[in-house]
Formats: C-alpha cells, structure tokens, sequence
C-alpha cells in the first residue's frame, strides 16, 4: 500500500519540526530573543538590578516590581511605605549611623547587603524600600525557571515529532507500522508532559 505522503514532504515535515523544536530549546540561551519573552524579560531585570540597577522603562522593571509588591519588605523608610511606583531597583550595600527610625525595624542593619526598591533615583535612602536579597531572587527563580523549563519542554516534544517523521520517511513503512510509530511519539509524548517538573 502507498505511503498517502510522499517521503520527501514527510523528510521536509521532519526537518521543520526538528529546527522549530531546537529553536525553542535554545531560545533562553539567546539573551536579546529571550529577553522579548516574560521569563527572559524578568531576568534581565534581575541581572540588571544586581549589577548597576534597573529603572522604570527597563525591560522587565515592572514585572519585578510586582514581585517586589508580593514580598514584605525588611524595612519600609519613608512616606510611600511599599506596594507604591518604584523608579528604581537595586541590590546594594549601604554604610552609615543607626538612626532612631531604623531602630523600629529589628532585621534591618546599614552595611548589609538589600534590595533597595527606590521612590526616587540615585539612592535617597529616606524613600526606599529594603528587600531581603536572597527571598527576592527565590521568588525572581520560582517565577522564571518554570516558564523557562516549559520553553524547552515544547521544544523537546516538537524534536520527538520531527524525529518520528524522518523515521516513517527512511523506512518502507505500511499502515500498521505507521500507526504504531505514531502511537509510540504519542505516548513519549505524555509521559514526557506527565513527568514536566522533573525535567525543570
């Protein structure tokens, strides 16, 4: 019985499906096409926060900003008090004298390493906002590695289905192995879906 596909056009389907999924697959590791997406957008915010800081305009600011606005900060200095507009996020160290205000905050101690959540630029200490460093980036992780981990999931099943077309298209395959072949990438294909958090 003739194959209702000739093996070139199912070659070609193969070929297409393996670049599209290798595509995906890739794709968190190309910085500027990643950054366009939700995940990559947050980790370039993150990236920025902790090497020079990130203002509002920035890509993914305001995505990190609704992660700071879930999070209950250290210590609040000031009149906004958190949850407010930030302009600007940045992991810092700061120096100076204990003052009777920061004494109402108990977790808080100046030279410490935060992340401070600004009301205004370029550090006015008394409208900002200070964020556990290591609860913040948890929270940046919990919400990127997941979107990122599904990324290259569709990639690896979209590679599984190019491969079983290339397969069908070497061999001389009737409708029985057709079908079989088919029903093996179906169930490779959910079980790899059943089995997603163990692959992130």
């Amino acid at each position: 019985m003739d194959s209702p596909m000739p093996q070139p056009a199912v070659t070609a389907i193969g070929l297409g499906l393996d670049i599209l999924g290798a595509s995906l697959i890739a794709i968190p590791d190309a910085r500027t096409l990643f950054s366009q997406l939700p995940a990559g957008a947050l980790k370039e915010a993150r990236d920025r926060m902790a090497l020079i800081g990130t203002r509002q305009g920035d890509t993914g600011f305001e995505a990190l900003q609704a992660i700071l606005n879930e999070i209950d900060p250290v210590a609040e200095f000031g009149t906004n008090n958190g949850g407010e507009e930030y302009v600007e996020i940045v992991v810092n160290s700061l120096s100076g004298t204990q003052s009777e205000e920061a004494f109402q905050h108990p977790d808080f101690s100046w030279g410490n390493r935060y992340v401070e959540a600004r009301y205004q630029e370029s550090g006015a200490s008394d409208e900002t906002d200070f964020y556990d460093v290591e609860g913040v980036f948890d929270a940046i992780s919990a919400r990127e590695r997941p979107q990122t981990a599904q990324l290259r999931l569709y990639g690896l099943l979209i590679l599984l289905c190019g491969f079983s077309f290339q397969l069908l298209a070497t061999i001389e395959a009737d409708t029985i192995f057709s079908i079989s072949v088919a029903f093996l990438t179906l169930v490779a294909g959910i079980l790899v879906y059943m089995y997603r958090d163990r692959l992130e």
